[in-house]
C-alpha cells in the first residue's frame, strides 16, 4: 500500500498559501473536515517555486530563453515559469482553505469572504514594505493581496464558471490589453501599473488563480490525479511552447541594459534581451531608468513608453500615433508570445501547463518518497516568510558574495530550506504567516480559544 501524503495541520503548520485552519472551512452534514490537514505536495511544489523565483531575482539565467536542445540555457526556466506555478499554487491552496464555499451558509461564506479580505490586506501591506527595501525586484505580494480580496467573492462559484472566468481572461485579456495600450499611448498610472500593464497583468495572474481553484477541487490525494496533471500539463506545455516558437518572428524593439545586479529578471519583460551596457550603440535614442533598468528606444516610440506624459509627438495628430503603433500586430504578439513575464496567451497556456505538470510530479513524489522533499515541503509552507527573506538577500547583495550568482542561489536556497525545516518542526508557522492568520482572524472577528501553532 502507498504512503499516504496528507498529513495532519499540527505537525505541519499551516500557512497563508496553504490548508487554513478550522476557521476557514464550514463544515455541514456529512462534508469532510479536510481543512485541518494539508497536502504536502503542494507545498513541495511552492518550495520549488521559491527556489525559482529566487533564481529569477539574482538573475541566474540572463541569456537566451529556455532551449531543451540547448543545456546552456536550461537555467532559464526559472524566468517566468516560477512566478506562475506559485500564482497557480496560490488558488489551489485558496481552494484547500475554502472547500466547502460552494456549500455554505451566508453567514459562513461571510466569514469565509472576511478572512480573505483580511489576508490579502495584510499580503499587500508586507508588499508594500518589501517594495520599501528597494531590493530591485519586482514585487509579486502587492497583487497576491489584490487576488486574495478578488478570491472572496469568487471561491463560492461552481467549477464551471470558474473555467469559463478563467479561460475568458486567459484568453481574451492580452490582446485587449494590447488594443487598450495602443489605443491610450500615453496611459500611466500607480493603479494601471499595478493591476494591468506592469509585470504582473491581472489578466494572467487572474485566469492562473481561476484555475487553481479548480484543480484544488480535484481529489488530490489519488495517484490518477497526479498522473493526469504530470501528462496533461506535460503535453499543453510542450504544444504552447512549441506552437509559440512556430508563430513568434525573432525580433527586439527595445535594447536593455542592467545598472544594479541582483535585480529580478521579473522585472523586464521576457522580451527584452540583458546586455552589457558598453555594447550597446545609443545613439539617437531616447533612454529612460526604471528600477536600475535603463530602456533606450528611438523618439518616434516615446509615447510607447510614458515619453512625453500626453500631447503630440512631432505634430502628430492621435489618429497617427495610434496607427504607427500598428494594434493589429501588437494584439497578435499578445497572443502568440511565450517569452517570460510577456502575458501572452500562450506564455499562459504554455507555463501554466508546466506549472500543472510539476504540481503533479510533487504530488507523485511526495507520495513514495516524502523524506526525500521533506526541506522543500518545509520551505514552502512558509512561504511569505521565504519571500521576504530572498528580497533581504537581495538587497545585501548575495549575487555578488560569489563569483557566479548560480553559486549563492544554490547555497542560501539549501541554507533557507534547512532553516525552514528546523522552524516548522520546532515552532510552526512562519512569523508572517502568522501574521496574515491573524489579520484574518481579526477582519472575520473569530476568537480562536487555542492556537495549533
Amino acid at each position: 500500500m502507498s504512503t499516504p501524503h496528507i498529513i495532519p495541520s499540527f505537525s505541519a503548520p499551516t500557512d497563508d498559501a496553504s490548508v487554513a485552519d478550522s476557521g476557514d472551512r464550514p463544515r455541514r452534514g456529512g462534508a469532510t473536515s479536510t481543512g485541518r490537514r494539508r497536502i504536502v505536495g503542494v507545498d513541495v511544489a511552492r518550495g520549488l517555486a521559491l527556489v525559482g523565483m529566487f533564481g529569477a531575482h539574482l538573475m541566474v539565467a540572463s541569456g537566451p530563453d529556455f532551449t531543451l536542445s540547448d543545456p546552456s540555457t536550461w537555467l532559464d526556466i526559472v524566468n517566468g515559469r516560477s512566478s506562475i506555478l506559485f500564482a497557480l499554487l496560490a488558488g489551489v491552496s485558496l481552494a484547500l482553505m475554502t472547500g466547502g464555499a460552494q456549500n455554505a451558509t451566508a453567514d459562513e461564506l461571510r466569514k469565509i469572504r472576511l478572512r480573505l479580505v483580511g489576508r490579502g490586506a495584510a499580503i499587500f501591506v508586507i508588499g508594500l514594505l518589501v517594495e520599501l527595501l528597494g531590493s530591485g525586484i519586482a514585487v509579486i505580494l502587492t497583487l497576491y493581496g489584490v487576488l486574495y480580496i478578488l478570491a472572496a467573492f469568487t471561491v463560492h462559484l461552481r467549477t464551471r464558471v470558474l473555467v469559463i472566468a478563467g479561460a475568458a481572461l486567459g484568453i481574451l485579456g492580452p490582446p485587449l490589453l494590447a488594443l487598450i495600450g495602443t489605443l491610450s499611448p500615453d496611459l500611466s498610472g500607480p493603479g494601471l501599473s499595478l493591476v494591468l500593464f506592469g509585470t504582473y497583468p491581472i489578466t494572467v495572474w487572474a485566469a492562473l488563480l481561476c484555475a487553481g481553484l479548480v484543480i484544488g477541487r480535484l481529489d488530490l490525494t489519488r495517484v490518477k490525479t497526479a498522473v493526469v496533471m504530470l501528462v496533461c500539463g506535460g503535453l499543453v506545455a510542450i504544444g504552447g511552447y512549441t506552437l509559440g516558437g512556430l508563430l513568434t518572428p525573432p525580433q527586439q524593439d527595445v535594447t536593455t541594459s542592467s545598472s544594479a545586479s541582483g535585480s529580478s529578471s521579473g522585472s523586464v519583460p521576457g522580451s527584452m534581451s540583458m546586455v552589457p551596457g558598453d555594447e550597446v550603440d545609443i545613439s539617437g535614442l531616447t533612454c529612460q531608468t526604471s528600477d536600475g533598468i535603463v530602456a533606450c528606444f528611438a523618439p518616434e516610440k516615446a509615447s510607447l513608453f510614458g515619453g512625453d506624459g500626453g500631447g503630440d509627438v512631432d505634430g502628430q495628430s492621435y489618429f497617427d500615433r495610434v496607427a504607427s503603433q500598428d494594434p493589429p500586430a501588437k494584439m497578435l504578439e499578445a497572443v502568440t508570445n511565450i517569452s517570460a513575464h510577456s502575458g501572452g496567451v500562450l506564455e499562459i497556456l504554455a507555463s501554466g501547463g508546466f506549472a500543472v505538470a510539476i504540481l503533479g510530479l510533487c504530488l507523485i513524489v511526495t507520495r513514495y518518497a516524502r523524506w526525500a522533499v521533506a526541506p522543500l515541503a518545509a520551505y514552502g509552507a512558509v512561504p511569505l516568510t521565504g519571500y521576504v527573506i530572498q528580497a533581504i538577500l537581495i538587497l545585501a547583495g548575495a549575487a555578488t558574495w560569489l563569483p557566479n550568482p548560480v553559486l549563492p542561489w544554490i547555497a542560501l536556497s539549501l541554507l533557507m530550506m534547512a532553516g525552514a525545516l528546523v522552524w516548522t518542526r520546532t515552532v510552526g508557522k512562519g512569523p508572517l504567516e502568522r501574521l496574515t492568520a491573524r489579520a484574518a482572524d481579526v477582519m472575520a472577528l473569530t476568537v480562536k480559544g487555542k492556537s495549533r501553532a
